[in-house]
């Protein structure tokens, strides 16, 4: 099973969109902090066509300002349910 189309995985993303709206970012805005030229590296990460890499997602906690142990903790408390 690819990991993109896992609950968990889902979980993570869901909680990054949700803080990027919250903090009342665009997908363009959150790009252009990011580096890159347009926004379509954002929009595909949001709609599971994308996969992050751990690096990626912690350049991406930092440009939200977020703290990448927060969503890593999400996933250990799940792993601890089984």
């Amino acid at each position: 099973m690819k990991t993109i189309f896992d609950a968990d995985y889902r979980k993570v993303i869901g909680w990054l969109i949700a803080e990027r709206k919250f903090k009342k970012m665009s997908q363009p805005e959150l790009a252009e902090k990011l580096g890159f030229p347009s926004n379509s590296y954002v929009s595909k990460i949001e709609t599971f066509e994308r996969k992050l890499d751990i690096l990626e997602y912690v350049r991406l906690c930092e440009a939200l300002e977020l703290d990448a142990k927060e969503g890593l903790e999400m996933l250990k408390k799940r792993s601890k349910q089984f």
